[in-house]
């Protein structure tokens, strides 16, 4: 991770379908993942900011994004910044994340006060674990999860369940993909860069 680079896990709930929301979330710079998820949120979002004005710019400008009723688009945006990363994906494309409909795809969000070691080294040694990020705010991580079966899911969290640091567990399962690692689906169908000057820089 760059020393200078602000990491960032957004959550954004909108009303509906807004396909101007998706659409500009896309050919964002700053937004590197965007994921369409079930829950209290409608996206997660992988980003990264220059500096802390430039993430209050960004902030401000999806803010304003309106329907064609006159309502703001956004009901609610959830910034957790990143602190560490202890496990992400490599050699992994948007295409990967195609073929995994027969799989289930989701993210975890921990909220655990203490003893994080633990927790990190129980997480590793699972093989369906595939991003670990520490973050600062409301959890103290958040968790992805790509499994072929849910019962091996279930023994992951029979164990996290036995470590008494944790105080909660949420679960956020992947709808869809709509862009990873800068990487996106444009009308046709086809893999596309939106932009010549993109962010390589991820932790998802």
């Amino acid at each position: 991770m760059s020393e200078n680079t602000l990491y960032a896990i957004i959550f954004i709930q909108n009303w509906g379908e807004s396909n101007e929301l998706t659409r500009v979330l896309k050919t964002s710079s700053n937004v590197v993942s965007l994921f369409h998820i079930m829950g209290r949120y409608s996206y997660l979002i992988d980003a990264n900011f220059d500096n802390k004005k430039q993430l209050e710019d960004w902030i401000n400008q999806f803010k304003s994004i309106e329907l064609s009723s006159g309502m703001p688009a956004i009901i609610s945006l959830h910034t957790q910044k990143v602190i560490d990363v202890h496990k992400q994906k490599t050699d992994f494309k948007l295409s990967c994340y195609q073929n995994l409909k027969e799989k289930f795809h989701f993210f975890m969000m921990i909220d655990n006060p203490h003893h994080d070691k633990e927790l990190i080294e129980l997480l590793k040694v699972h093989s369906i674990v595939h991003s670990i990020l520490h973050i600062q705010g409301q959890n103290s991580f958040i968790v992805e999860i790509i499994s072929d079966s849910y019962d091996k899911y279930k023994k992951l969290l029979n164990e996290m369940k036995a470590l008494e640091s944790i105080h909660h567990i949420e679960t956020l399962e992947v709808i869809f993909v709509n862009k990873y690692r800068n990487q996106i689906l444009d009308e046709g169908g086809n893999l596309v860069y939106p932009e010549k000057d993109i962010r390589e820089i991820y932790t998802l």
